[in-house]
């Protein structure tokens, strides 16, 4: 009895781990085969706190020929075209940040590529309370993440995603 009980909860145990994974994926770390560049990639997860927040997800990756670039893919649910996203970190505006994909992707999610500075993507990874503005042509919704907004599952991401650039980068 005491045997099955153990074997139900290692397989509770081991399937709620790989379960909460495929929800919300960690970090991967990949070499390019091609030129042999380190890769550093999040999946996009949720980036709003709560249920009133524009329902958001982010996204990040790293690659060592641009080590002080983190490219970062913002989504919104429904079809829609992403125009820009902005930031107000703690305070401070984050504005103008540069597109690299030309066209949203509607796959899943409504998504689009941008890029900043990996001092400004620290800012925002070691925000106490971040606003994520995601414009389309005619509006925008609001979703928050940070210390101070524990219900959003990007912050999680943050410190593993930043551990792994630093690694690269010795």
């Amino acid at each position: 009895m005491k045997a099955v009980f153990i074997s139900v909860v290692l397989i509770s145990l081991f399937g709620c781990s790989s379960m909460n994974d495929a929800l919300t994926p960690s970090v991967k770390v990949s070499q390019d085969q091609f030129d042999g560049r380190t890769l550093i990639y999040q999946a996009p997860v949720s980036a709003s706190s709560g249920l009133s927040e524009g329902w958001h997800v982010m996204g990040f990756d790293w690659n060592s020929n641009y080590p002080s670039t983190v490219y970062i893919t913002v989504g919104r649910n429904g079809i829609v075209n992403i125009d820009g996203v902005e930031f107000n970190v703690d305070g401070k505006f984050l504005t103008n940040i540069d597109k690299v994909s030309v066209l949203t992707d509607y796959s899943d999610w409504s998504s689009r590529r941008f890029k900043v500075s990996l001092a400004d993507f620290q800012l925002i990874a070691n925000s106490k309370d971040t606003k994520m503005k995601v414009q389309t042509i005619n509006s925008y919704t609001v979703s928050s993440f940070g210390t101070s907004n524990s219900g959003a599952v990007v912050n999680n991401k943050f410190q593993p995603f930043l551990q792994e650039i630093e690694n690269a980068i010795r």
